[in-house]
């Protein structure tokens, strides 16, 4: 809504980052307790990147999450390099694009691209949603590389994988790839 310029309710932002930011602080405590058998997890993930997008910086959940970033659903990951590269911290960002392509397929004849997820385990979770990942995977392209091949084929992936050629599984799925796409198209001068 912030980056939008659509008007809020007075303070509701700022109280939803101060409650974010004491929940992140809590997790932080609890892992630190024990760092030998704790470990960030997607949620941390999660928070870290809306606390960096509301221009919070902690430098030590940044070293945890980036450190414990493995364990966490690709989704997670798509986060986590945002979040990065918000904070201009380009190894982190490249590394973690890094870590993400190898899911990454393509399919020469169709010209598309797509995650091929690993989510046996986890598909009804939150960051298990394979639609919802390939949209913050854009996000995440749509910052470092909004003119590669492999963003615009993930764009016709996306497009190629609607219900009835209008929508994706959910409201929310479906709002996060419209949002992902104008993104694309905004940053690779495609709305022009």
């Amino acid at each position: 809504a912030k980056a939008n310029d659509v008007a809020l309710v007075p303070n509701v932002l700022e109280r939803g980052v101060a409650w974010l930011r004491t929940h992140q602080d809590k997790r932080l405590s609890y892992i630190m307790e024990d760092r030998e058998h704790r470990r960030a997890n997607n949620t941390d993930a999660l928070v870290f990147m809306v606390l960096t997008d509301s221009g919070s910086k902690d430098e030590k959940m940044k070293e945890i999450v980036f450190e414990d970033r493995l364990k966490m659903s690709v989704y997670a990951q798509s986060m986590l390099g945002l979040a990065m590269h918000t904070l201009g911290d380009e190894n982190k960002w490249q590394t973690i694009k890094k870590n993400l392509e190898q899911y990454l397929k393509q399919d020469e004849e169709n010209q598309t691209a797509w995650l091929d997820l690993p989510n046996t385990g986890y598909w009804w979770y939150w960051y298990g949603s394979e639609i919802e990942t390939h949209a913050y995977f854009l996000k995440l392209l749509s910052k470092t590389e909004p003119k590669s091949e492999t963003a615009s084929r993930l764009v016709k992936y996306m497009l190629n994988n609607r219900r009835h050629a209008t929508y994706w599984n959910s409201t929310r799925d479906t709002a996060l790839c419209i949002e992902a796409l104008a993104d694309y198209m905004r940053a690779s001068g495609e709305d022009t």
